[in-house]
């Protein structure tokens, strides 16, 4: 397959790499471009940015959670019709979960998609430096580094110093640079950038003004000539997957929750899920639904929104054996109470517990585990891996029915995640579906349907 592509990746997280991401994809779209956007590692705000940008869905490729054959397959797919791709990384170029493995890493996909690789460098109080730190870069494990985009400059002679120790010592070429302006920042929170979902239309005034720099200041003539030297890819075969389990789900999806991955929403609609998207905020709850899904998102900052008669109405459902599958955000919002700065709010009520949101204490990681109960997505013996990014823990009442055991990853208390109740699979774990775990929730919905 020839797709035209580029990774844009940094020497650091908070180098500014995102908007500018979004800033060349909504140059680029100006210009009549197609471009299809993805992000390195599991992230669920970044994409949503880039995707405001590119005006297509911005996707998910992680080296941890999916095989090469799975990456290859997913970039390929959502690619289709796109005139180039544009890839924004996770962290810096080699960073992932491990110190001393690149699985994760942005490196480790650009390789498996052959992509060559953009470094945005935040160049305060350097120049010189620079050159070090790109040069370290290129050749701690030969990357395909094919251009320099320098960000945060003071001005024209600090640009022009970076810029000629990056070119003379390090050898790489520099595509442009970003100068520090505060009408460029967005607001930032614990679990990354503000949603779009809470300030789109400031999104859109953003992203309008990154592409401004990107025309005026990046030489996108040289990054369309590098992204379109990228060499051929392996086609890899999409297997067709049959629609044909027909399933009513609601899906939770405001400004309170909307971290889903966009592959898990196409396949279970693929395999037959007719959407019907509600608010936890309002008082409308999809009552014909065979099934619910409540991704995770920021329920410590929306709790006292929550609606008393959208809460019953779910509750009363899942209490009926309705197939529900939340998590993390969700997790915390079918719990009896949810604790913020002291402050108790009414949750769901579905779990006997209080999700204590608490700033000090950080849980983030990939995952794995094993499934010790039947459930919603999975069999017992069967091995999940996902991630989990919470500042919040439980304080369980009683008896609880755990689903997994966590071989990696911390959970609801450093051995187990995943409360079961009815049919009612909770955990702070977030998942990338695999077809049997889509079908498997889809025929529950099915049979419940049929009751």
């Amino acid at each position: 397959m020839r797709i035209p592509r580029i990774v844009i990746s940094a020497s650091n997280s908070g180098s500014g790499k995102t908007m500018l991401a979004c800033g060349i994809a909504r140059a680029l779209r100006s210009r009549g471009y197609k471009v299809q956007t993805f992000k390195v590692g599991p992230d669920f705000i970044d994409p949503k940015y880039l995707a405001i940008a590119s005006g297509r869905k911005a996707v998910n490729l992680d080296s941890w959670l999916m095989s090469e054959e799975e990456i290859l397959r997913d970039f390929e797919y959502y690619c289709e019709g796109a005139d180039l791709a544009i890839v924004e990384g996770v962290r810096s170029l080699y960073d992932s979960s491990d110190p001393l493995s690149l699985k994760g890493s942005t490196f480790s996909v650009a390789k498996i998609i052959k992509a060559p690789i953009l470094l945005v460098v935040d160049i305060r109080g350097l120049n010189m430096g620079t050159a070090a730190i790109v040069k370290g870069f290129a050749d701690l494990f030969n990357a395909d580094i094919r251009g320099v985009i320098l960000n945060s400059s003071r001005g024209e002679i600090h640009e022009l110093k970076a810029r000629k120790a990056v070119e003379e010592l390090a050898g790489i070429r520099v595509l442009g640079s970003i100068p520090r302006k505060k009408e460029l920042e967005i607001g930032m929170r614990h679990l990354g950038l503000i949603t779009v979902e809470e300030i789109e239309k400031e999104v859109e005034d953003k992203i309008d003004k990154w592409a401004e720099v990107v025309n005026e200041r990046i030489d996108l003539e040289k990054l369309l000539e590098i992204a379109e030297k990228a060499e051929e890819l392996p086609e890899v075969e999409r297997k067709i997957i049959e629609k044909d389990i027909d399933a009513k789900v609601a899906v939770a999806l405001d400004k309170s929750f909307n971290f889903y991955y966009v592959q898990n929403l196409d396949l279970l609609k693929s395999m037959g899920a007719d959407f019907s998207f509600f608010s936890p905020l309002e008082p409308d709850f999809p009552e014909d639904a065979d099934g619910i899904l409540i991704g995770g998102g920021y329920p410590e900052i929306f709790a006292s929104e929550f609606n008393r008669d959208s809460m019953s109405s779910l509750k009363k459902k899942i209490e009926d054996d309705c197939p529900a599958y939340a998590e993390c955000g969700g997790l915390m919002f079918l719990c009896k109470k949810l604790v913020v700065s002291g402050r108790k709010f009414e949750g769901a009520g579905v779990i006997s517990a209080e999700a204590v949101f608490d700033i000090s204490r950080r849980f983030l990681g990939y995952t794995k585990a094993r499934v010790l109960e039947d459930n919603v997505l999975s069999g017992k013996g069967a091995i999940l891996l996902g991630h989990e990014f919470h500042y919040s823990y439980l304080e369980v009442d009683g008896d609880t029915k755990y689903a997994y055991e966590m071989e990696r990853g911390f959970g609801i208390d450093g051995i187990h995640d995943g409360v079961i109740t009815h049919e009612c699979l909770a955990s702070y774990m977030h998942s990338l579906l695999q077809q049997k775990n889509a079908k498997r929730f889809l025929e529950k919905c099915k049979e419940y349907a049929k009751s």
